[in-house]
């Protein structure tokens, strides 16, 4: 089974970066960055998997190794787009950068002039300060497109591609 983006190309190919969405207890809500090592579908699954190495987290039996884990496609995704000078506003869904990967949160208030930002975590119902260079603004991949898709402001073309 090969995934397509909207551009045609395989966003889950070897060596690509990708996000892992965690389904263990006290992860919800999170995006870890990872790369992909290979497909690591038996043929007596039904569900693809990747086998993947991930950028922040380590193996506990490997002293300090990075972990390495098959993961089912579903709870993956291409590293999102940001806009690298953004402003936030109150209500808005981010992604804040804490704890080694991106935790989906919202902004309560505008702090310091409009660089720093204080978010709420639902799945953890805490409140923490953030410089506005660890937010990205928050987004799903659905059917091989971004939502909401990436902002236009004049066509910039420092628009980047990056995963903190």
């Amino acid at each position: 089974m090969v995934i397509r983006s909207s551009n045609g190309e395989d966003p889950f190919k070897s060596g690509a970066s990708v996000e892992v969405s965690l389904e263990d207890e006290g992860f919800h809500g999170s995006w870890y960055a990872a790369t992909v090592l290979r497909s690591h579908t038996k043929k007596t699954s039904k569900k693809p998997r990747l086998l993947l190495e991930f950028h922040t987290l380590c193996s506990s039996t490997s002293h300090g190794q990075p972990l390495r884990e098959a993961v089912d496609v579903i709870l993956i995704r291409p590293i999102p787009p940001r806009e690298p000078h953004r402003r936030f506003c109150i209500s808005e869904d981010v992604d804040a950068f804490h704890n080694d990967g991106w935790w989906e949160g919202t902004v309560t208030a505008v702090l310091d002039g409009g660089d720093r930002y204080s978010v709420f975590f639902r799945s953890s119902r805490e409140q923490i300060d953030f410089s506005g260079s660890e937010l990205r603004l928050h987004r799903e991949w659905v059917y091989g497109v971004w939502v909401p898709p990436l902002e236009d402001d004049s066509k910039d073309e420092d628009t980047e591609m990056s995963s903190v």
